[in-house]
């Protein structure tokens, strides 16, 4: 485990302040909000101005119904991310300058956030599964949304404070019961919550609630409530962290690691603030010294300049809202200064992310950023790229030709199981990369809809194992579950992969409950071999199915490869070189598709396809091999 069961919880126990220190200076702090970068300080100013006077974005009940009625959440969320975003800003620029003209134009976003009958998202909002299409006020839901709302609304308090009240009495007070009544008492009062998860089993959302809970508890409650608050939040992060791999790994992937691992960092970061320091002395040696893996993830993750290692419902491609700062602020609290200067290495001077993300970067990731003139300061690292990386807890595996660069190839792997969060049925998959850049892909997630999280989830094309590189061992593709799994060895220069339980064979039930023999025989045996010697990959699969005659082997590309007289050629793209594929003999189909979505189409273009080897009957192995052309 990442850290022992418990260690969070004892630091807070034992050195909890009893009158909490602030963790925000007010705006009536003039001392310190007037000496802010100069440059942040008009990007601010200049993006307020551009809003005032134009109509608040707001969500319509029949964006919210839509989820219910055709599987849509975009409309609807896009409207509620706008009008958070220009409020987030506003309450920025209201501390800058405190004049009544700002602080309306904040005390107007804040009173249509307390006019939204839920802040709940229509995706997880379990009103739907009760007949309604509108949302039901009297039962409300706490989710990712009703957290941020909730965060939202502390941060602003903390900062404004009484000058809210001063241009709209009363404010504070409405900020305060809706808090309460729509979040806070809630949480506390139902402990059936399916996102808090258990003791061996919790994703992203509980660290992502939990800290937004916080500055929420300190904000809009005092006493025992706050306490009963704080304490169930401390737990919740305390066993998110210990249930972690001690390695550091997040088998939802590198874009999720900003939204789960980084949100307990987040979260680490106030409780140090509350702890007078104990929580960083705790990383420093102490029983918390397992969060340094936790921070060396998106590192370990990185392909070249704006790409990264994709898995699970994760993107190639990095969001130009990534929060950077979150993971700066994690590494010096890990006292990783490599770490650190690599992500100041994203820093762009004169920009707040927050401005330009969704959920990525809300009010408190912001003011962090803002207030934080280390982060300003940092010298730029190069990104660390070394030569091999390796976390077995999720049988993932990286190789690149040379430490510190990203010339040449680099090959990852994916074994594991197939019951992962967010888990795609990639068991055995591999990516290939020409400098810093991925040709052979794994494709990752598009636009959430009502589908995604539902029993139909594995109907979605790009989730199937048929559009992972993968074997489809005689014709079967992988089902979900976590019967369904996928050992990885490593090797000097690979990996061994045994997909003999990745598969229902033939005669085997095709059912996520079937059973699958711990000793597979002979006929359903897959052994998977990936290597990087020399320049080149090579890809060799061994067992008795691998000529049948419906058996194909899956390589997935980003754009159209193109067959030559010397191999399959993968076109280069984003200023890489192309890959050349040669094999053993095979029959080649390849399958071609446009992309559609704007998740796919930002990673991978408009078009993706997929190659299908057909081995030569009877045969027992089979091999590819890429190479820079």
């Amino acid at each position: 485990m990442l850290i022992p069961r418990g260690a969070v919880r004892e630091i807070w126990e034992q050195s909890a302040a009893a009158a909490p220190p602030p963790l925000v200076p007010s705006s009536r702090d003039r001392a310190v909000w007037d000496a802010l970068d100069p440059d942040l300080r008009s990007f601010i100013l200049t993006a307020a101005d551009g809003a005032l006077g134009l109509p608040w974005p707001q969500p319509l009940l029949s964006q919210w119904a839509a989820y219910a009625r055709t599987g849509d959440r975009a409309a609807y969320e896009a409207s509620v991310f706008a009008r958070d975003r220009r409020l987030r800003t506003a309450v920025l620029a209201a501390a800058l300058e405190p004049s009544p003209a700002r602080l309306t134009e904040a005390a107007d976003g804040l009173a249509l956030l307390c006019e939204q009958s839920t802040w709940c998202w229509p995706a997880h909002d379990d009103a739907f599964a009760r007949g309604l299409r509108v949302p039901d006020v009297d039962r409300p839901f706490v989710d990712l949304g009703a957290g941020e709302e909730a965060a939202l609304a502390a941060w602003s308090v903390l900062i404004l404070g009484e000058a809210l009240d001063e241009v709209a009495p009363g404010l504070l007070a409405r900020l305060r019961r809706e808090t309460q009544q729509r979040v806070l008492e809630p949480f506390a009062r139902r402990r059936d919550w399916a996102w808090e998860g258990t003791e061996d089993h919790v994703h992203n959302w509980a660290p992502w609630i939990h800290g937004n809970l916080i500055p929420a508890a300190l904000a809009f409650t005092d006493g025992a409530a706050r306490a009963e608050v704080l304490e169930l939040c401390v737990d919740g992060l305390d066993r998110y962290l210990a249930q972690l791999p001690a390695d550091g790994a997040i088998d939802e992937g590198f874009a999720y690691w900003w939204q789960g691992a980084a949100r307990a960092f987040d979260a680490l970061a106030l409780l140090d603030v509350l702890t007078a320091g104990q929580v960083s002395a705790a990383v420093d040696g102490g029983s918390l010294a397992g969060l340094r893996e936790l921070a060396r993830f998106p590192e370990r993750m990185q392909l070249g300049d704006g790409w990264t290692v994709s898995f699970s419902d994760a993107e190639a491609r990095l969001e130009a809202g990534t929060p950077w700062h979150a993971l700066f602020r994690a590494a010096r609290l890990c006292r990783l200064p490599e770490t650190a200067a690599f992500a100041a290495r994203h820093r762009e001077d004169g920009v707040l992310c927050g401005a330009r993300a969704d959920v990525s970067a809300g009010l408190g990731r912001m003011t962090t950023e803002l207030l934080d003139r280390s982060w300003q300061e940092a010298e730029r690292g190069s990104a660390p790229l070394p030569s091999s990386a390796e976390l077995p807890s999720i049988g993932f595996g990286l190789r690149r030709e040379q430490a510190g660069t990203t010339a040449g190839l680099t090959v990852a792997v994916k074994g594991g199981h197939n019951a992962e969060n967010h888990n795609h049925n990639d068991l055995g998959s591999f990516a290939v990369a020409v400098d810093g850049v991925p040709l052979l892909a794994d494709l990752g997630r598009a636009t959430y809809t009502a589908q995604t999280f539902s029993d139909t989830r594995y109907d979605l094309w790009y989730v199937t194992s048929g559009w992972h590189s993968t074997p489809l061992p005689s014709g079967r593709e992988q089902l979900p579950g976590r019967e369904w799994h996928a050992p990885v060895r490593v090797l000097d220069d690979g990996w061994r992969i045994d997909l003999s339980a990745a598969y229902p064979w033939p005669g085997e039930p095709e059912s996520a409950s079937a059973s699958v023999s711990e000793s597979a025989s002979a006929s359903e045996s897959w052994i998977r071999t990936v290597r990087l010697v020399d320049g080149v990959v090579t890809v060799r699969d061994d067992g008795a199915a691998v000529g049948h005659p419906d058996t194909r082997i899956a390589v997935v590309c980003a754009g159209a490869p193109r067959r030559g007289a010397d191999g399959i050629r993968i076109p280069g793209r984003d200023g890489s070189g192309d890959l050349l594929l040669t094999h053993d003999d095979a029959e080649v189909e390849i399958e071609t598709r446009a992309v559609d979505d704007p998740y796919l189409e930002r990673s991978w273009g408009r078009q993706v396809s997929r190659i299908l080897f057909a081995p030569a009957s009877g045969a027992t192995t089979w091999e590819m091999r890429g190479a820079l052309a």
